[in-house]
């Protein structure tokens, strides 16, 4: 099965600045990035996404559709591919972050700006062990 990555941030210097750090982590060579919520459930919801899981690195502050609420429609599709999601926020508040883990689908709650060490200790949570055994 192939891992996606995908960076869901309305910030397009974040995303930018993101998708320099997955690939000099070895997370990912091509993350996918998204601006809104909306456009990301538009790609988890595609055909294409059979024998695919996805990394999503979530924002949860953003205009239209926050964090949350593409949280809430994940949790509610059918049958989803395997969908992993790391909360991304600047809020340093403990109440985002317990909310965060509350959700079976979050492996990860990490505040901005996005650390090198905690990209590559991704690689050892158990959900995603099989995608960086190299």
């Amino acid at each position: 099965m192939e891992l996606r990555v995908m960076i869901i941030d309305d910030d397009k210097i974040f995303n930018l600045m993101t998708t320099v750090l997955l690939r000099n982590t070895g997370i990912t060579i091509n993350p996918i990035s998204c601006t809104s919520g909306q456009e990301a459930l538009a790609l988890l919801l595609s055909p294409t996404t059979q024998d695919t899981a996805f990394l999503l690195f979530l924002d949860i502050n953003m205009p239209m559709m926050s964090g949350w609420e593409v949280l809430a429609r994940i949790e509610e599709l059918a049958c989803p591919p395997p969908i992993y999601v790391v909360m991304v926020t600047s809020s340093i508040d403990e109440a985002d972050k317990a909310k965060a883990m509350s959700y079976e689908r979050v492996i990860g709650y990490m505040v901005k700006p996005i650390k090198r060490e905690k990209l590559i200790a991704l690689k050892n949570v158990i959900a995603l062990t099989d995608f960086f055994s190299y």
